[in-house]
């Protein structure tokens, strides 16, 4: 083999190694981007366990007001400011 075909291969196969690696870091679907869509669905899954969580608050709350007479009652005389007889209500800005 002759030496400048011999450093041509071999300039060869290091452009290919350097193209090669661009591509798998920086490509469309390379390293960067799985990088970027993976930090994507841990935040998308710990938005789903918040609202799972706020779902299973929500149910309990709607179990209650549908079967406990004393949170009911609670809940109407706060939401809307009544107070049992000879009761004081004082509203504080």
């Amino acid at each position: 083999m002759k030496p400048g075909t011999f450093k041509l291969l071999v300039f060869l196969i290091l452009f290919t190694i350097g193209i090669v690696g661009w591509v798998t870091l920086f490509g469309h679907e390379g390293w960067l981007a799985y990088r970027r869509l993976s930090q994507a669905e841990n935040q998308m899954r710990q938005g789903i366990t918040a609202l799972k969580e706020k779902n299973d608050k929500l149910s309990t709350e709607i179990y209650r007001l549908k079967h406990d007479r004393d949170f009911l009652e609670r809940v109407i005389r706060q939401q809307l400011d009544m107070a049992k007889k000879d009761e004081l209500v004082f509203k504080f800005r």
